[in-house]
């Protein structure tokens, strides 16, 4: 992504093109997935990390017992862009192949 400029989207359109897991929140995505213990959300914290390494784009990562919360916002542009909605769909694809479930926003 470092090579790209963000083309910025509005909320509606990011969540319109993200995963169930994925709500607009605060000018963020945001998602919270049900690792079920520390062990497995510190497993898909450190999975995720090295996804968003590739792609030089960074979620806010809250991990607790027994959730892993991922925020993502693209601060060079100052709001929600494209990066955010393909690193949006990038978590969803790693939480699901490691079987943890995003809750649904209400």
């Amino acid at each position: 992504m470092s090579d790209q400029q963000p083309e910025p989207v509005t909320d509606a359109d990011a969540d319109a093109q993200t995963p169930a897991a994925w709500s607009v929140a605060d000018g963020m995505l945001t998602a919270t997935y049900r690792a079920g213990n520390m062990v497995r959300g510190l497993e898909l914290v450190t999975a995720v990390v090295g996804a968003a390494e590739q792609v030089n784009h960074h979620p806010d990562i809250d991990l607790r017992y027994p959730t892993v919360t991922f925020r993502l916002v693209t601060h060079s542009a100052g709001q929600l862009a494209t990066f955010d909605i393909g690193l949006a769909r990038q978590i969803s694809r790693i939480a699901e192949e490691m079987g943890i479930e995003g809750d649904r926003p209400a």
